[in-house]
Order: structure tokens, then sequence, then C-alpha cells
């Protein structure tokens, strides 16, 4: 009886279920269970990490299309447009969408833009079926149809492409390289490096004199040094890095045809010549010898600027007469384990650069074999000529700038 009584009980509350059910939306009948609303705002940040990996869609006139994946720890910009009422956020920049899930809020990620300034080959890549983007060589998309890419880098496994404005790699054997206009830019087949030394406050007459009192010749006037740099801004000049210059010789970039190289070796009085550069905007590498910073008399915080980066010029080895010939570098015959363990300290003092400088321009073969057991894979003398592709980076030359250089003399070394 009890059994009985249960299953008419059953019968009409699953009668009354499908009968709500099925009449949700008629006229005078109430759903008992009302439905959940989900506020994708709530779910909404500006910038995100993805914590798995997620699909990425296209919506064209409200169909929503699986287009391909973003990658687990990946970090996107967002912004909102009307398909956030269906749970979709755009992608910045592109006319992709995630959902909103498996997301959480994160902080901006800086890209370093700097291959904004390399000049595309000519050449794309050419992928078939799907593409798959690298950063920092590690999957962070898959783009599920066929793309043709501006190659803008050429590495050793992978070809640095431009895609959404954003620079990604992919993988050498994905597709075929094919003739493309991508640019009418000229790019240069060389340039000139500059090697700077000393230069001074021009209104503090005690620096100009200890300055000058260093070594005249090599001392220069903040005035002159500022009408050289004047001209490079004013005539759309790029101040190459050292990973620019690296990679230029290694044939991985094209460089504009307007390039130059600005160095600054050993650190003595160059607080004149960083706010020159910051005052134009333009690049810099200070060759530092590293026991400079332990001295008081020295401005070390203007090493430390947006515009410089700091390489090697050795720890403690910047004296003369200790080899044969020329000023007598010792790097040319010193003791291996003595020479190892200065520019070991250098390099740990800067963050571990793989680019030095030869003290007073001279080296042999054994600096040579001794700086690359060191770790270090470039190297800058003098020798007056112009940076090419395929040289010999252990023996890459400069021009020297001294204080009887004319702006005219200036601009013939650059041109």
């Amino acid at each position: 009886m009890k059994f009985k009584i249960f299953a008419v009980i059953l019968i009409i509350l699953v009668g009354l279920g499908i009968y709500f059910g099925d009449n949700k939306n008629l006229p005078g009948i109430k759903k008992i269970i009302p439905e959940l609303k989900i506020n994708y705002e709530d779910y909404f940040y500006n910038v995100v990490k993805v914590n798995k990996d997620k699909k990425i869609y296209t919506i064209i006139d409200n169909n929503i299309e699986e287009i391909g994946t973003v990658y687990n720890k990946q970090i996107l910009s967002l912004t909102k447009d009307d398909n956030i009422e269906k749970g979709y956020y755009n992608i910045k920049d592109t006319d992709y969408y995630i959902d909103y899930k498996n997301v959480e809020k994160s902080e901006l990620k800086e890209f370093d833009d700097y291959w904004k300034n390399y000049i595309p080959y000519n050449e794309s890549i050419e992928i078939t079926d799907k593409v798959d983007l690298y950063l920092d060589k590690e999957l962070a998309y898959t783009i599920n149809s066929s793309l043709t890419l501006p190659i803008i880098i050429k590495d050793d496994d992978y070809y640095g492409v431009i895609y959404k404005d954003k620079l990604f790699y992919v993988k050498k054997d994905t597709g075929n390289v094919i003739k493309n206009i991508n640019t009418d830019l000229k790019h240069t087949n060389e340039f000139s490096t500059l090697v700077y030394h000393a230069t001074y406050d021009h209104t503090n007459s005690t620096e100009k004199a200890k300055c000058i009192k260093a070594n005249s010749t090599i001392c220069l006037s903040d005035i002159e040094f500022d009408k050289q740099m004047k001209y490079l801004k004013d005539n759309n000049y790029y101040t190459a890095t050292m990973k620019d210059v690296s990679m230029f010789v290694d044939g991985k970039v094209q460089l504009p045809k307007k390039t130059v190289a600005i160095t600054i070796d050993d650190g003595y009085f160059a607080d004149a010549a960083v706010k020159v550069l910051e005052k134009y905007d333009l690049h810099a590498t200070i060759f530092l010898i590293g026991e400079l910073a332990n001295l008081d008399e020295w401005k070390t915080e203007s090493w430390y600027s947006k515009n410089i980066e700091l390489h090697s010029h050795t720890y403690n080895m910047h004296n003369p007469g200790k080899c044969e010939g020329g000023q007598g570098s010792i790097l040319k015959c010193g003791d291996k384990q003595m020479l190892l363990d200065d520019l070991k300290k250098s390099r740990e003092q800067l963050n571990g650069t793989t680019v030095f400088c030869y003290p007073f321009f001279e080296y042999n073969d054994y600096a040579i074999k001794i700086l690359k057991e060191a770790g270090f894979e470039m190297a800058f003398a003098g020798g007056r000529k112009k940076i090419k592709v395929g040289q010999d980076k252990m023996k890459l030359s400069r021009f020297g700038i001294i204080n009887t250089s004319t702006l005219d003399n200036f601009i013939a070394t650059i041109n």
C-alpha cells in the first residue's frame, strides 16, 4: 500500500515537472526554479593569466567558431565588447576571443619591442593547416588556419615573424619561405661603431681640469658630444644595442640604413655623456672597468640609465706595461688563472655579460682564447673599420672619437 502511494506521488511530481518545464514561457505559468544568470563582468580583468590550455574563438555575425588554442600560463590583455554578454572576452589588438573560464587576474607582462627597429626581410614563411607560435621558445598559441607571416629575424632553428603586430617565433621546418614584398625600407650592409672615453661638464672647471690632466686627447667637452648626438637625433639614426650588433654580424637581422653603435670605455667621466644621451634618447654601451664601482669619486648612478647598457672592460686589468708590444695589456700574456678570475668577477658584476672590450684595443690569439674560456662571445677593439655581416665577433672594430674630431669628421665617420 505504501509503495503504491509513493508511486502515485512520484508520477504526479514528474508530470508537474514536465508540464511546467515544457510550458515555462506560457502566460500565467511561474517557474518553480529560476534560471541562474552569470554576470560575466564579474569574471573580466584587463590582464589575465591562462591557468589551463584554452580554446580561442572568432565571432562573426554572432557565430562562434573555434580558431585555435592559447596555452597554459600565457598572459593576455583583454578588452570588452558586446560579446561579453555571451561570456567571451576579446584578446586585445586581435579579432580573437576567449571564454570566461580558467583565467585569473594578472599583471601586464612587459614585452621588449626591440624588433620594431629591424627591417623585415622581403621574405615570408607560408604555413598551411595550422601554425604553432612560440614566445621565449615555449609554445604560446596554435592557430588552426593557413598563414603567411613576414620574417624579421632568422634565428638558428626559428624564424622571428610578425603576427598581429607582435613578434612570435615559428619553427623553420613548419613551412616554406617565399619571396614577398613586406617593406620598401632600406637596410644597411655595414655601420660604424664609435668609441668615446671621458666627457666632462664644461660648466665644472674642476672636472674639466681633472679630465684634461688624465688624458687630454680622449677627454671631450659635453658641448662637442652634444653636437654629435644632436646630429644623430636630427638625422634619424638608430643607435644599436649590443644584441643588435651580435645578431647583425650573425646575419640574423637587417638594421636600418642609418645605424650607428655608441660605446664609451672605462667609466671615468661618464656622467656628462649619459645626460646628453638621455636628452636625445639615444642608446650607448659603457665598457666598465669593474673596480671603479668601489671608488667614491665616480658617479656610479649615471651608469644605471635606461639609455645605457654595461659590459666588461675587465674588473681590474686596465693597466699598461705588463706584456710586450703596444701599451702592454696583461690580457696578452698574463697567468691564465689570474686572468680567468678577473674576467669571472667582471661577468658576475655585470649580470653575466658575454660582451667585452679589450684594454688599450690590444689582443692576440692567447687573449681571445682566454676570453672564450671565460664565457665571452663578442669583443671590441679599435681599427677604424665598419661592422659587417660575417665578421669574427671577437675582433670587432671601432672608430675613436677624440677632442680634435670636428663635426664634419664625425659625419664622415658614420657615413
